[in-house]
């Protein structure tokens, strides 16, 4: 575990629907395993997965100004593991608006550094992954958000962003590149 006042590190895993986040977090938390290096990590979409979902006005009466209910279970969660002594979270999520993501996320985490991991893939890349994934009467709408998402993602400046292109390199690999680069992995 991190000594007590190590500062919090998060990797930021960001992509359209369906790029691979979730499949990456697992591969990295394998990895970390692995070599003894002790994390969490949180899938933003777990964070208010709740029917019916709470509004600012459900929210008042438990943290003022509150507009999801995200931004009460985040310092929940952490909250415990920083207190068993963890310093690293590997928190996923689509991130359209990082700057407000990473605002909320701060507020959750104050002491955190939060590295921005943009995973990107090509269309005919994301389409295949996404029929693997989706069935159903939603699975044309999430295509088309995917798609849409992944447009404008590569339309953006990834200024300040870990861009990593998914197209043809298996978990594993990326697994290890984004630890690498995020400094994560000891030197070998």
């Amino acid at each position: 575990m991190a000594p007590v006042g190590a500062p919090v590190e998060i990797l930021l895993i960001t992509g359209p629907a369906g790029v691979g986040k979730s499949t990456l977090c697992w591969e990295m938390g394998a990895v970390l395993a692995e070599a003894g290096i002790a994390h969490v990590a949180i899938e933003s979409d777990e964070l208010d997965r709740v029917f019916p979902k709470p509004g600012a006005e459900e929210l008042a009466p438990l943290a003022p100004g509150a507009r999801d209910v995200s931004q009460l279970n985040l310092p929940a969660l952490w909250g415990t593991y920083r207190a068993l002594g963890h310093n690293r979270l590997i928190m996923s999520g689509v991130m359209l608006h990082v700057g407000f993501d990473k605002s909320w996320i701060l507020a959750a985490i104050p002491e955190a550094r939060i590295t921005v991991v943009r995973l990107r893939a090509g269309d005919a890349a994301l389409l295949a992954r996404l029929d693997r994934r989706e069935a159903g009467a939603g699975r044309d709408t999430q295509v088309e958000r995917s798609l849409r998402q992944a447009k404008r993602m590569a339309d953006e400046n990834g200024t300040g962003f870990i861009v990593v292109e998914t197209d043809g390199r298996s978990p594993t690999e990326l697994a290890g590149f984004v630890l690498g680069k995020a400094g994560w992995l000891p030197v070998s």
